[in-house]
């Protein structure tokens, strides 16, 4: 039985840019690899959720191994909890995502990503501190704390009696939720929001208190700490807050992908979120990030020796790569992550798996540079496999993708087809 590979580079797809000449990311971008596998291959553009609907990485993720998230995704926050073993199915804890910020209260400043600027040692002993000294006893709730990659992290709440409901709105200015879903706001006020019910449950009211009880307690941990202290010498902006998003309670069960489709399933993922969802549809999962010390290339070509070497049935890779450049407006940076990718992954990979294994290569959301921010952009695809006629592509790219003759045209379809290439 031929292997299925599903390689997704976060955050690929995007609009012409200015900078590259009216040119997207992968069509300015150098792509020997992947255009030889387009011109073997059937392409399409193709929509992760659903117009409007701005997926993460991890709702992208769910969709693209046919879990509607429209049905399942019950938010980022709890998601990723689960996936770091700080969320159960209890009914009793919520989860949210936080970032740490700094607020200038007076000078009517919010930098939402502060600890971009924060070793990581720095941002582990605000977090410590943050767990240690605060407390929600009055409330009979604990909490946890988890905090990583430079700004992010996961906070959760157990109630010790009676029920939680994570339907709570967003303390971030920056972004409103609608159901388990986030949307950005243009041009918001740099002021963080007070969190509020989302609907008329109990529940829910008890969490919009407890989540504004903890931000306000665990601010004047943050901003009397000695990190920040130090920062504040060096001219630097204080990581004095919190602010919270993306909150939900936890994952429903899914169906396991083996019952599904009779194939094994390694995700090499990226994020925490997606050890969830590994855990929740019975599959293996690794993280795939460079080792300390790693330069990206040697990663990428690692990587690929990983993928090619797995031995399940299915794999589905998460390459981090071309998104960061695209939030940060780089356009050439993240032409040269796909090229990178191209040349270290794609390469080593199609020179050790079988031509008769399928491959899929494709994005988990759009993440326009001009924009800064993920779209609900459809995303290019291309599909090789045995007996699937090539419909004549030269690349994988927005334009080609358009007029292409792939017959997908939504994320939760693509496993369903691959599945049907090799049965």
């Amino acid at each position: 039985m031929p292997k299925i590979y599903l390689i997704v580079l976060d955050g690929a797809a995007d609009r012409p840019v200015t900078a590259l000449a009216h040119r997207t990311p992968l069509e300015a971008a150098v792509t020997p690899a992947l255009d030889r596998l387009a011109g073997e291959a059937r392409v399409s553009a193709v929509r992760v959720i659903g117009k409007d609907i701005w997926p993460e990485s991890d709702s992208g993720a769910m969709a693209l191994l046919s879990y509607d998230p429209l049905q399942h995704y019950t938010g980022r926050g709890p998601l990723e909890g689960f996936g770091l073993d700080v969320v159960k199915d209890d009914g009793r804890t919520i989860a949210f995502r936080v970032n740490f910020a700094s607020l200038d209260a007076s000078g009517g400043i919010l930098d939402r990503r502060t600890a971009r600027g924060l070793d990581d040692r720095q941002l582990q002993d605000l977090a410590a501190a943050v767990r240690e000294e605060v407390t929600l006893d009055d409330f009979g709730v604990r909490f946890g704390l988890v905090a990583f990659a430079r700004h992010r992290g996961i906070l959760s709440f157990s109630a010790d009696e009676g029920l939680l409901s994570g339907q709570v709105t967003n303390t971030d200015p920056g972004f409103r939720n609608e159901g388990p879903f986030g949307f950005p706001v243009p041009g918001f006020e740099p002021v963080p929001r007070e969190a509020r019910p989302r609907t008329a449950s109990p529940a829910a009211a008890r969490a919009a208190r407890i989540v504004n009880a903890f931000v306000e307690r665990s601010a004047v941990v943050l901003d009397g700490h000695p990190v920040n202290r130090l920062r504040r010498g060096m001219g630097e902006l204080p990581a004095n807050i919190l602010l919270v998003r993306d909150g939900g309670d936890a994952p429903r069960p899914l169906a396991a992908f083996s019952d599904m489709y009779g194939r094994s399933l390694t995700i090499l993922g990226q994020i925490p979120a997606e050890r969830g969802l590994a855990k929740l549809i019975g599959a293996d999962f690794a993280y795939s990030r460079p080792a300390p010390g790693e330069t990206e290339n040697a990663y990428l070509a690692r990587t690929a020796k990983q993928v090619a070497d797995a031995r399940t049935d299915v794999v589905f890779i998460h390459l981090k790569g071309p998104d960061e450049p695209g939030h940060d407006n780089r356009p050439d940076a993240k032409t040269k992550a796909i090229e990178l990718i191209d040349t270290h992954f794609l390469t080593n990979l199609l020179d050790n798996i079988s031509p008769h294994d399928v491959v899929a290569v494709t994005s988990d959301h759009a993440t326009p540079c001009e924009l800064g921010i993920h779209s609900d952009d459809p995303v290019p695809t291309l599909v090789r496999a045995p007996g699937l006629e090539p419909d004549g592509s030269a690349r994988l790219t927005e334009s080609e993708a358009a007029r292409g003759g792939l017959p997908v045209a939504r994320a939760v379809d693509l496993m369903p087809f691959l599945v049907s290439c090799c049965p």
